[in-house]
């Protein structure tokens, strides 16, 4: 008897395994979803895209959406103020033990 279920057993873990393992042929689709971007186009014909945005310091999300050329101004200008962030306040611009207040 013992062998019988351990028989029924590997079956029924292979066909698990197989169903686990089979997938849709569509995977950007569903990357797509899962992401939370979304594309489109709006009444005045330029493609928009939509993104799940997670704010800081919260579980939930804010669907936001934009033209492409308004998603590269806001990234343009997340690059350009990390930049200026970074030149303003050198790496080496800090307290060491010669010079514990340093001026810059």
């Amino acid at each position: 008897m013992k062998g019988l279920d351990m028989k029924r057993f590997g079956i029924l873990a292979a066909l698990a395994l197989t169903a686990c393992a089979s997938t849709n042929g569509d995977n950007t689709y569903q990357a797509a979803q899962d992401s939370g971007t979304v594309t489109g186009i709006n009444e005045d014909g330029e493609r928009v895209r939509c993104e799940r945005i997670r704010e800081t310091g919260s579980r939930f999300t804010e669907r936001v959406c934009h033209t492409e050329h308004e998603w590269e101004l806001i990234e343009d200008n997340a690059r350009r103020a990390a930049q200026d962030s970074q030149a303003r306040y050198p790496r080496d611009c800090g307290p060491t033990p010669e010079n514990p207040n340093p001026n810059c």
